[in-house]
């Protein structure tokens, strides 16, 4: 989803010219008039390109027509917000193609073209289908997993066939498993990537969403080279044609960091143990302290985070997320009311079971990992402190 200002800039100044290809392709009669493609880009540095892009190139070499509809979300100046409002609205937009390669050229990113095995009337059809889908506003509800590049191109081409339809051939085996098993396969070995994406998952991990939800844009490129178009009357075809074909050559492939979330949140956990075992034996209660209300502190914010992206923005899905339980604003809310009763020291027993109860639950829970636990550990450790503490207080003061 890059450069999306840009591409919408070169849409507006070329949606005149693209209108008009509607009537130009019914003209047509040879198979060979017309050319479709699906491009897939590699994937990019960033979050939201880490999966790669999937566009779908129209040709007439006639008419000198060449142009990449790319679906596209906004997300410059103000609709930033809407963004993470979750009320960003996507579009099809219309680039031509040597200035669409140019972006991702620049960008260090590969494109593989593979063309499509569609009749002449299909790729007329799906010409029109998308000229129709660009001169509309951006009105396409987005959403990061389920709503995308991959799921938009893949209903476009769905939608030209002609009383056929696609025949899926062997899937790969890491479609049988649930959704969060697909999306850190897809994370290719960035840790910091498949963190981040199954923190804001939720419970959508455990299920099982349709195929054409669960591909990234080079899993649906794989999948489509063994899959074929088919009919009850028409012998079935491959949906490629021949090899794909490299636009460009990646130059930039992205590198995961070597501090791992697991490294990262395991320092953490030894940090806070060591805390501990020095306010325990040498009585410093001060580093303690500060290191509460730094967890509570970054406790608070997440959970604020994950109420507004699991029931109100719709980035990732709104659905129940199993990472509430350990992080919420609950906690603070409790302690700024109630700390200073007598006997506040038994809900961080309370508290503390709930944490180790939910590690306990994490090889029954997709979504759960044991880089997001060693988080939840660390606030188990400062919660039991913190009770035994408290009742060694009142115990004294009894």
């Amino acid at each position: 989803m890059r450069k999306a200002l840009f591409i919408l800039i070169i849409a507006t100044l070329s949606a005149t010219h693209l209108h008009a290809t509607s009537n130009v392709v019914e003209e047509g009669d040879s198979s060979d008039f017309i050319t479709a493609s699906l491009l897939t880009a590699s994937p990019a540095e960033a979050v939201y390109s880490s999966f790669g892009h999937s566009v779908i190139r129209m040709q007439c070499p006639s008419e000198k027509l060449d142009y990449c509809f790319t679906f596209e979300l906004d997300i410059s100046g103000e609709k930033l917000a809407e963004y993470f409002t979750g009320n960003a609205k996507a579009a099809l937009v219309g680039v031509e193609t040597p200035e669409f390669l140019s972006v991702y050229g620049a960008e260090g990113r590969g494109v593989v073209e593979r063309e499509l095995n569609l009749s002449h009337h299909e790729k007329q059809l799906l010409w029109k289908n998308l000229d129709t889908e660009l001169m509309k506003a951006p009105h396409l509800s987005f959403n990061f997993l389920t709503s995308n590049c991959v799921s938009a191109t893949l209903l476009m081409i769905e939608n030209c066939l002609i009383s056929e339809h696609i025949e899926w051939g062997k899937l790969p085996d890491i479609l049988n498993h649930d959704n969060g098993d697909v999306i850190r396969h897809e994370c290719n070995g960035n840790k910091w990537n498949e963190f981040l994406f199954m923190t804001f998952f939720g419970a959508a991990s455990e299920g099982h969403f349709p195929i054409e939800m669960k591909l990234s844009p080079s899993m649906l490129a794989n999948i489509l080279e063994s899959a074929t178009i088919s009919s009850d009357s028409i012998a079935s075809r491959p949906v490629f044609i021949d090899t794909p074909k490299t636009l460009l050559t990646a130059k930039s492939i992205p590198t995961p960091s070597p501090v791992t979330p697991a490294i990262a949140f395991g320092i953490l956990l030894c940090l806070v143990i060591i805390i501990t075992i020095v306010e325990w034996t040498l009585g410093w209660n001060k580093v303690a302290k500060i290191t509460d209300i730094l967890l509570l502190l970054l406790q608070t914010i997440v959970g604020l985070i994950l109420v507004y992206t699991s029931f109100v923005a719709n980035i990732f899905g709104t659905h129940w997320n199993w990472y509430l339980i350990p992080a919420n604003p609950l906690p603070a809310i409790i302690w700024l009311a109630f700390h200073k009763k007598r006997n506040f020291y038994k809900v961080y027993r309370f508290y503390f079971i709930i944490l180790v109860l939910f590690i306990c639950m994490t090889p029954f829970l997709s979504q759960l990992d044991c880089e997001h636990q060693l988080i939840t550990a660390a606030f188990a450790v400062r919660c039991a402190s913190c009770y035994l503490k408290g009742k060694k207080i009142h115990t004294q003061q009894a």
